[in-house]
Parts: structure tokens; C-alpha cells; sequence
């Protein structure tokens, strides 16, 4: 019997395989869903795995993470640097972009951020999600 974490981690694995790229108009681009972000959402930066309630609360904040994308008129942050690809073997560094937008979201009007990235010249991708106070 799948426990609740495993049930929550499937349910949503599944549901973000479907998603198709989403037009943003706060960066005038198409945002990708690939498995570098639904990753992310369980391992940190350096492939070492989040602790399973951090991974929960990332998961449970997964449904809004589209409509947030969706009705954002301006990003907050912009970030540019170079960066480790690669998870724990951080050989290549390439020039990575990272966006946050934040938007009140979902039936109890949750605020959100939601963290973009590009790598090189790449897609724009969903990366992070985290509820703000």
C-alpha cells in the first residue's frame, strides 16, 4: 500500500507529464514543464534529496504553479549567472537566467512564487514553487 507521500508524488508526477508549455506574458515567452523542474521539486541543487515534507509542500503548491504563469503581468527578480549543470558532478558551467513572478492564485487565494530558469539559450522552464507570506 502506497503511503501518502507516494500517492501525492505520483498523482502529481503524472498530472505535470501532461502539461504542455504555458505563454507567460510577464516574459513574453512560452514556459516549458520539463523533468528538470518536477526534479527539483524533490532533490536540491546538488542532487541531494529534500526532506520528504519540504517535497510535499513543493507538490502541494504544483497545482497552482500554472495558473500563477498564467496571469503574471510582470516578473519580480531577475537573476543572471553562471552556473554548475549537472547535478552532483558540476563539470560544465553555462550562463543560466532565472525569473520569479509571484501571483495570488487557487479558490483560497494563496500567494506564490514561482521560480523560471534558462540555461544557454534554451527553453524558458519551470523550476521552483514556494508559498510567500
Amino acid at each position: 500500500m502506497p503511503n501518502k507521500f507516494q500517492k501525492l508524488f505520483q498523482t502529481r508526477k503524472t498530472d505535470y507529464n501532461t502539461w504542455v508549455p504555458l505563454y507567460c506574458s510577464a516574459l513574453r515567452q512560452y514556459i516549458f514543464f520539463n523533468a528538470m523542474g518536477f526534479n527539483h521539486l524533490r532533490f536540491k541543487i546538488d542532487n541531494t534529496p529534500r526532506n520528504p515534507k519540504e517535497t510535499m509542500y513543493k507538490l502541494g503548491l504544483l497545482p497552482l504553479v500554472r495558473p500563477a504563469i498564467h496571469v503574471a503581468k510582470r516578473a519580480m527578480e531577475y537573476e543572471r549567472r553562471l552556473a554548475p549543470v549537472g547535478g552532483s558532478r558540476k563539470i560544465v558551467l553555462k550562463e543560466m537566467e532565472y525569473w520569479s513572478i509571484a501571483e495570488k492564485v487557487g479558490k483560497q487565494n494563496v500567494k506564490i512564487k514561482v521560480i523560471l530558469r534558462r540555461i544557454g539559450n534554451g527553453n524558458i522552464h519551470f523550476w521552483s514553487v514556494m508559498k510567500l507570506l
